[in-house]
């Protein structure tokens, strides 16, 4: 009985079970623990490997041409064993190696990095800003992934993959343009062309347009200037790009930049006197593209140089109020060796967002507007042809030239601190000797029928002819402007391959000529072939002289087009998503 009372006190006894219990229990708290352990160095891997994919993507943006190799260098740098995918094989810094040998255990970190292009656009979703493969690339996207560190949970089981991913972008603009420079200066020809664009007569001096070609003004400066004086506050410069101004308030505020000398700010006012308050209008989209940069407030744009000389910049805006209508001109005999000569010109509606001067990234694309452009000339017959008149109707219809802003490759230093590339095609040119039926003439959907002309119409003689020859080039020409060169404001010119010296002439050794003689015979057809060259050739030169003027004052070349970069900027990358 004794043992038994031994036994029970035995049982109630509860010294040591906390050893017991804490036994049990020991191996479950340092799982815990361990668990603890690494999941709070997994969350600073994961940190890590965010901040690494990050400053990888800045890196591999800021150098956008040698990203591979970029990133490789900086993962590097950064302390970490890399491989970079390629297709089906890797990239290391020390040249590539196999899919298998990646995956080995070798290297800490794998990454994958894809280029394209970023839209920093708020109506669209975040996740779709970014377009993987498209060109020209300017933001790049880096994904890595390392095996979580797991020294304690590893023994149970596997660890997880880590990823971070990160998308740089690295904003490069230029400012450029496409169009055409006179040559030669007329200055009668060139009053009555641009006085009749304005509607009113122009008196300028030959000195005073080389004055107003040789001037420069910079646009952004310009519409700070105009929308003061138009009392417009808080817009942007798209909105007071696409704002209806009348040209004396464009001369107004031309007239006030700072940078102009005095005789060319004279001219100018003298301009606007002339021309008094008018109803001619215009807006401003049609000469200029600011791209992502009109969405700044007026006043708070870059200090961008886009530049233009005054000449220019006078032609563009009178032929932009004047887009889509037909304008006569009389020449009267201004021109030597001529009798008479009328011009007809017609200015195709110009693409907003494709008009002659621009500044955008990659991409973006600049162009001429289409114009048409009728002359009739008459001129007195030589030879056995003396005392009879000839009358010559030429018809040119120009198409837009473009240049394509190709690359923007940065080189560090002073602004402009990047080499643009660009690809420019001259317009297709067709100039034809024949008549065109006027009402077809305006309208840009259909193009116009050029028949036989009767340039001789007399009761003894009957000259019908014609002729057309096409100037074209479709395939675009790479220009590239180094940094030196955008800050001089170097003007590259990019001529199609079958480019004419003399427009008229070309077009003459190309007529084909039917000759019917009416009563009396006054030679043999040979005798009047050669009497017509004789007295063509008189009216090349002063024809030449007034196409050249007009197309050049309208800043369209024949065959030719002038490219210009006034400025290039590659900004900082910056992280994106």
């Amino acid at each position: 009985m004794k043992k038994f009372f031994e036994w029970v006190a035995l049982c109630r006894d509860k010294r040591g079970n906390v050893a017991i219990t804490t036994a049990l229990v020991s191996p479950l708290i340092l799982y815990c623990l361990g668990l603890g352990i690494d999941y709070g160095m997994m969350t600073l891997q994961q940190q890590r490997l965010q901040q690494l994919s990050d400053i990888g993507a800045i890196t591999a943006a800021s150098n956008i041409t040698s990203a591979n190799s970029t990133l490789l260098a900086n993962l590097q740098s950064n302390g970490t064993a890399a491989a970079l995918a390629t297709g089906s094989n890797y990239l290391t810094s020390n040249g590539p190696i196999t899919s298998a040998a990646a995956n080995s255990g070798q290297y800490e970190t794998l990454a994958n990095m894809v280029l394209g292009t970023y839209k920093a656009d708020t109506s669209i979703a975040p996740a779709n800003r970014f377009s993987s493969g498209s060109t020209p690339a300017d933001s790049v996207k880096v994904t890595l992934t390392q095996k979580a560190l797991m020294p304690f949970s590893s023994a149970f089981a596997d660890a997880p993959t880590l990823s971070a991913t990160g998308t740089a972008t690295s904003e490069r603009l230029a400012a450029f343009s496409v169009g055409s420079r006179l040559a030669s200066l007329d200055g009668g020809i060139l009053n009555q062309l641009l006085g009749t664009l304005l509607g009113t007569k122009i008196s300028l001096k030959l000195v005073d347009y080389q004055s107003l070609i040789g001037a420069k003004i910079n646009l952004l400066s310009f519409l700070n200037l105009l929308a003061t004086d138009l009392n417009l506050t808080a817009l942007s410069y798209n909105d007071l790009l696409a704002t209806d101004v009348t040209y004396d308030k464009i001369l107004g505020a031309l007239g006030k930049s700072t940078n102009l000398s005095p005789a060319v700010v004279t001219i100018i006012n003298n301009l606007g006197k002339t021309l008094g308050k008018t109803n001619v209008t215009l807006k401003l989209q049609d000469l200029l593209n600011l791209g992502p940069e009109g969405k700044n407030i007026v006043g708070t744009g870059p200090n961008l140089s886009v530049n233009m000389s005054v000449m220019n910049f006078l032609s563009l805006t009178a032929m932009a109020a004047n887009q889509q209508r037909q304008i006569s001109i009389d020449l009267g005999a201004a021109l030597p060796g001529l009798l008479t000569a009328t011009m007809t010109l017609a200015v195709g509606e110009i693409a907003q967002q494709t008009p002659s001067l621009a500044v955008g990234a990659p991409g973006a694309i600049v162009r001429t507007p289409q114009v048409r452009v009728m002359v009739d000339v008459a001129v007195t017959g030589l030879s056995i042809i003396a005392g009879l008149k000839l009358r010559i109707p030429l018809y040119i219809e120009l198409a837009p030239a473009e240049a394509k802003l190709a690359s923007i490759t940065c080189v560090g230093g002073n602004m402009p601190n990047a080499v643009v590339g660009i690809d420019a095609v001259p317009g297709v040119a067709e100039i034809a000797l024949g008549d065109v039926d006027p009402t077809a003439f305006v309208n840009f959907g259909t193009k116009p029928r050029v028949t036989q002309a009767a340039i001789i119409d007399s009761l003894l003689l009957r000259v019908l002819a014609s002729a057309q020859i096409d100037i074209a080039n479709m395939s675009p020409t790479r220009v590239t402007f180094q940094p030196s060169e955008i800050s001089n404001g170097t003007i590259k010119t990019v001529s199609t391959r079958d480019v004419v010296t003399s427009l008229i002439s070309s077009l003459l050794k190309n007529t084909n000529v039917t000759i019917q003689i009416l009563i009396i015979t006054i030679g043999t057809p040979s005798g009047i072939l050669s009497a017509l060259a004789d007295t063509l050739s008189i009216i090349t030169a002063p024809v030449d002289q007034l196409l050249y003027n007009l197309l050049g004052l309208l800043g369209i070349g024949v065959g030719q087009a002038d490219i210009q970069v006034t400025d290039a900027r590659c900004l900082a990358p910056v992280l994106v998503q």
